[in-house]
């Protein structure tokens, strides 16, 4: 547009400027590209979360060959990442995550695509373990795909799981997939989780003699149906199925037969009212099974038959013993062919005391002492190895 010139000495010429300047400025609102409004927009559905956990961990190992070995480190996760709800339908999720530690650290930061450990990232690493698009069709159904954070586990201060956490205490693990949640009706939800498994080994932990090697393997399978809403007493009713394809070395080698690796999960937990001053009881069971487990010889224990397939924890916990204060009480078993859990090693007993006191909300100190015994020697072992283990913690969210 063009506009006319004017005398700028007349007083005509000065209201006509005026004229001209809110003319332009009207002009330049209308149009004002919709990506700048995109990014008020933006702003204001974008949301800041994460945590930051640490504390001092000790560690003592006697090993196989009876040999001692003891670590004390201050050992932390940092936690943050941005949540954009554009919609009640659908929202978006990116989070850095990042493990330290006094002892052995190295600093570097890659987007892994499977863990450089058995456990999760090392100290010193750092990734993206979050990064996610959740979608809801109707207000019953959620699915979120793209990099996830999963955890089914007991309830309880201890908690713990048999199958599937991811990022338990200060690990950093994910899954790569699709989760569906659909809540019916009674409280009950229903999950299924597909999960990309890459042939360089996988994103949680999965111990060997499982592998991921054969194309079959790519994805693996996960359901669950659970409830956590009150039946009487009882607080947590829990059913799991665990279906990795052709993942099972049975015999230890790639060489060898691969099978399909199954495992089924029950939780169960309840809840009564102690004394008059607000305390509670929750004592929860958790039960395993894998039908189909590798040899001994694949595993080291022995040189015939098959490992066993059961893993079970219970567990006691005391709420608001005193107010916010919680105790603990686990106690959990895992046989040589239980390969899927991040919290309970294949061929171990656990033992666990564990304090918690929720300072204020998103503040919480936790404490533990814990022992873990191997259940059967090594059959190359003098003995079998024992690792005793001390935490105290502090965790804040935002």
């Amino acid at each position: 547009m063009i506009f006319p010139t004017a005398n700028p000495n007349s007083q005509d010429s000065l209201a006509h400027s005026s004229r001209q300047r809110c003319l332009i400025a009207t002009f330049a609102i209308l149009l004002t590209p919709n990506a700048a409004l995109s990014a008020i927009d933006l702003a204001r559905n974008l949301a800041v979360a994460g945590d930051v956990r640490g504390g001092y961990y000790g560690s003592q190992r006697t090993d196989r060959d009876d040999s001692e070995d003891s670590t004390d480190q201050l050992l932390g996760r940092v936690r943050a990442g941005l949540d954009w709800t554009p919609t009640d339908a659908v929202s978006a999720h990116l989070r850095l995550a990042g493990r330290y530690s006094t002892h052995d650290n190295h600093n570097y930061f890659k987007i892994f695509t499977t863990i450089p450990d058995t456990d999760g990232l090392r100290a010193g690493d750092a990734t993206i373990d979050q990064l996610s698009v959740l979608l809801r069709p109707n207000p019953r159904t959620e699915i979120a795909i793209g990099r996830l954070q999963t955890c089914f586990e007991l309830a309880g201060v201890s908690g713990g799981s048999l199958d599937r956490c991811d990022s338990p205490d200060t690990d950093i693990t994910w899954t790569d997939g699709a989760h569906a949640n659909y809540r019916g009706t009674g409280g009950w939800n229903w999950h299924l989780i597909l999960q990309r498994n890459l042939q360089a080994g996988p994103t949680n932990v999965r111990l060997p003699p499982l592998s991921f090697a054969d194309d079959d393997s790519r994805i693996s399978y996960f359901g669950s149906v659970e409830s956590n809403e009150a039946y009487g007493p009882i607080v947590q009713r829990a059913f799991d199925v665990n279906y990795l394809p052709s993942s099972l070395m049975t015999e230890g080698s790639a060489s060898g037969p691969v099978e399909d690796y199954i495992a089924f999960v029950g939780r169960l937990a309840a809840q009564w009212p102690l004394f008059n001053r607000g305390t509670k009881l929750l004592a929860g069971v958790e039960l395993g099974y894998a039908p189909n487990t590798p040899t001994k010889a694949a595993i080291g224990t022995g040189t015939t038959g098959d490992t066993g397939g059961l893993a079970w924890q219970v567990q006691l916990s005391f709420l608001d013993v005193f107010p916010s204060h919680s105790f603990a009480l686990q106690h959990g078993r895992a046989q040589g062919g239980w390969l899927i859990s991040p919290d309970f090693r294949n061929n171990e007993i656990l033992y666990e005391l564990r304090y918690e006191w929720k300072i204020v909300e998103n503040h919480t100190l936790t404490a533990r002492a814990r022992r873990r015994d191997e259940m059967d020697m090594l059959v190359v072992a003098a003995r079998a190895r024992r690792d005793e283990d001390v935490f105290v913690r502090y965790t804040l969210s935002f």
